[in-house]
């Protein structure tokens, strides 16, 4: 059985953190384009079958201020091996299962555990810590490393995605493509009679992509919502990871515009 944090009795307070580079699409519409810095990826290895998890999912939710300010890409990974305990996480996917089984494989481990948190690619067991998060994070916002220009409009039932950034050397891309505000009533498992909130949960995870010669990644695509899916709580993010580890350190994000909606933040 995978190993399992010991819970915290109190959550976090929110964290309190001080040209284009391609073509996108060329039917999304100019307000739905924008310009993001990279900044260092928060990875949530989570699952509603853990009771050790809800601390470490509203935690993730209190990046919102540093995550508006640009300075943190939070990503909620929902994995499935605490299913088999009478509860399927409906936000659950094998691929994330594994993707948490090969960066502990390229550390050298064999062990995965939930809530597991990695900053900028690295494991991280301090994120209780308000200091000590402030401290992870400033260290790994790049100094000058370009900007992203992302673009996502939600068009009937259809997701219009497009990114385009400048990696660094070894480095290949990552689609995301996360839902906010997500909540489950728990009806089993360890959770039961448990109301649960969820956010930046990774619904499309979608690479490698190969950078071309000059170092940049560009992708556009067409991504049909499924079934569940709230269109005004879709976005986007671009991730930088390692070839050979596909540890991701930096990413840009933005949200999905919808129509008839006020623009996100």
């Amino acid at each position: 059985m995978p190993a399992r944090r010991r819970p915290i009795r109190s959550l976090l307070p929110a964290l309190l953190m001080g040209p284009l580079l391609g073509v996108l699409p060329a039917t999304l519409h100019a307000a739905c384009d924008t310009n993001r810095p990279w900044a260092p990826v928060v990875e949530l290895y989570t699952s509603q079958g853990c009771s050790s998890c809800p601390p470490a999912d509203a935690w993730l939710g209190s990046l919102d201020a540093a995550a508006q300010k640009r300075q943190v890409v939070p990503l909620a990974f929902h994995v499935d091996y605490w299913d088999h305990l009478g509860w399927r996480d409906p936000f659950a996917q094998a691929a994330h299962s594994e993707r948490q089984r090969r960066l502990s494989r390229a550390e050298g481990g064999s062990v995965v555990y939930t809530p597991q948190v990695r900053v900028a690619g690295e494991d991280f067991r301090q994120w209780r810590s308000p200091d000590a998060v402030r401290s992870a994070l400033a260290r790994r916002i790049p100094a000058s490393a370009g900007a992203v220009a992302l673009s996502a409009e939600i068009g009937g039932d259809t997701l219009h995605a497009g990114a385009s950034g400048e990696l660094a050397h070894g480095s290949v891309g990552y689609l995301a493509v996360y839902e906010r505000h997500l909540d489950s009533q728990i009806a089993a498992g360890e959770n039961a009679g448990r109301h649960l909130a969820h956010d930046y949960v990774v619904r499309r995870w979608i690479g490698p992509l190969q950078p071309d010669a000059a170092g940049r990644v560009t992708v556009r695509q067409d991504i049909a919502l499924e079934p569940g899916w709230k269109a005004a709580g879709l976005g986007i993010a671009l991730v930088q990871a390692d070839a050979a580890s596909g540890a991701a350190r930096l990413a840009a994000s933005t949200p999905a515009c919808v129509p008839g909606a006020a623009p996100g933040r």
